[in-house]
C-alpha cells in the first residue's frame, strides 16, 4: 500500500521465522487457561511489573514472513548466503522469489547514501529494476552449499592440527619433566606417534575430517564450473578447486577479471610487485583462495608438461632472460633461482584467473 514497514531480525532463530512466516510482530496478554502449547517456547514472553509477584504471559497476536507471490531483494554474496538459500529453497515450496544483487551494482547506486539505508535500496530497485537482479535457484544453492561444506570441512582441519600439537606439547613435557632424569630410549617422534595413535579424540577428528572431506567432494563434482572447468585442469583435485570456488563464492561479485585477482591475492601492485603479508599492512584479500591457488601453482610444478605447467616454464624462463644475472637490492640478492621459480608462480596464477573469471562468466550466462 505505498508504506515501507521494517522489521529487525535480530539472530537466526528470527531469520528463520521469517522464512517460515512466523515471525512474531504484534503481541498480547495470554488470556486465563489459555492453551500455551500452539505458541512455540521462544515466542512465549513473560515479564513481572516492577514489586509485584505476578507474571505476565505474553503470546504473538500476528505474524510476518515470506509469503506466497512475495519477490524477496537481496545483495550477493557474504553473510546473506544462508538466508538467501532458505528464503529460495521455501520460495519455491510458496511460489515467491529471491533475486539478488550484484555488490558492484548495489554500490554504484547506492551512492552518496549509506550502507544502513541499503535494505530499503534494494526494495526500491527490486521493485524498479528487477533486470539488475539474478534469480537465486538450484544452482545458486548448490554454489552455497559447497561454500557451507567447505567451511565444515576447514574447521575439523583446524581442529585436528590444534589436536596434533597439544599432543606434540604433551609429550615432550612428559619426557623432559620426568623426576628420575631419565627419557625413554627412541626418538621423541616415536613416542608421538604412540600418541596419536592411541588418542581418541584425535582419531575422532580424522575420521571426521574423511567424512566432510567426502562430502565437499560430491558436492563440488555436482556443479558445472567444475564439469566444465577445474575437471579439466591437469593437478586439480576436488579440494582444491572447492577452495578457490569457495573463496570466490559467486562470479558474478566480480565486475572484472582485475577484481577477481585483487580478491584472491593474485594482482600485481603498483611498483610491479606481488602482494604479501608486511608487518604494518592490510591483506585484504581472501586467504583461503590465496592458499588454494598457490597450491594448485605447486601442482603446475610437478607436471611441467601440462597446459598450466608450461605456460609456468615459460614464464620463468622469460624472467630468467631479463634478469640472466643476481643481484643486490638493499643488501637482498633478486633474481636468485628461487626468486625466479617464486615470481614465475604468481604470473601464471594471474593468468589462470583471469582465464578463470572469463570461463566462467561465460558460463553462468550460459545458464
Amino acid at each position: 500500500d505505498e508504506r515501507v514497514k521494517t522489521y529487525t531480525l535480530e539472530n537466526d532463530t528470527a531469520e528463520l521465522d521469517f522464512v517460515l512466516g512466523r515471525f512474531p510482530i504484534k503481541y498480547r496478554e495470554a488470556e486465563k487457561d489459555e492453551d500455551l502449547s500452539k505458541f512455540l517456547p521462544h515466542h512465549i514472553e513473560k515479564r513481572r511489573k516492577r514489586g509485584s509477584k505476578e507474571e505476565t504471559i505474553r503470546v504473538p497476536a500476528e505474524y510476518e514472513g515470506l509469503k506466497e507471490g512475495d519477490v524477496v531483494g537481496m545483495a550477493l554474496g557474504g553473510s546473506g548466503d544462508r538466508l538467501a538459500f532458505a528464503l529460495s529453497r521455501r520460495g519455491e515450496e510458496i511460489e515467491a522469489k529471491v533475486f539478488r544483487l550484484a555488490p558492484f551494482i548495489l554500490k554504484d547506486k547506492r551512492g552518496e547514501h549509506s550502507k544502513d539505508e541499503d535494505h530499503l535500496l534494494l526494495c526500491h530497485l527490486v521493485e524498479e529494476s528487477p533486470e539488475l537482479f539474478q534469480l537465486v535457484g538450484v544452482r545458486d544453492r548448490e554454489l552455497i552449499r559447497l561454500r557451507e561444506a567447505y567451511s565444515a570441512r576447514r574447521y575439523v582441519q583446524k581442529d585436528r592440527i590444534a589436536c596434533e600439537q597439544r599432543l606434540y606439547q604433551q609429550v615432550i613435557g612428559r619426557i623432559f619433566l620426568t623426576e628420575d632424569g631419565r627419557y625413554p630410549e627412541g626418538l621423541i617422534e616415536d613416542a608421538y606417534d604412540q600418541a596419536k595413535a592411541n588418542d581418541r579424540i584425535l582419531t575422532t577428528l580424522i575420521e571426521e575430517e574423511a567424512v566432510r572431506e567426502r562430502e565437499l567432494k560430491k558436492v563440488i563434482q555436482k556443479l558445472p564450473i567444475w564439469k566444465e572447468l577445474f575437471e579439466k585442469i591437469e593437478g586439480c583435485g576436488e579440494v582444491l578447486a572447492a577452495g578457490i570456488v569457495a573463496a570466490a563464492g559467486d562470479i558474478r561479485r566480480f565486475a572484472t577479471p582485475a577484481k577477481l585477482k585483487a580478491y584472491l591475492g593474485v594482482h600485481l601492485l603498483p611498483d610491479g610487485s606481488f602482494p604479501r603479508k608486511r608487518l604494518g599492512k592490510v591483506a585484504n584479500w581472501k586467504n583461503e583462495g590465496r592458499q588454494a591457488l598457490f597450491l594448485l601453482s605447486e601442482q603446475f610444478n610437478y607436471r611441467p608438461d601440462s597446459e598450466w605447467g608450461k605456460k609456468l616454464r615459460k614464464f620463468k624462463q622469460n624472467y630468467r632472460a631479463r634478469h640472466p644475472k643476481v643481484v643486490e637490492v638493499e643488501g637482498k640478492k633478486r633474481y636468485t633461482d628461487a626468486h625466479i621459480h617464486k615470481t614465475g608462480r604468481w604470473r601464471t596464477l594471474t593468468r589462470f584467473v583471469e582465464r578463470l573469471w572469463k570461463d566462467w562468466t561465460k558460463l553462468e550466462k550460459a545458464a
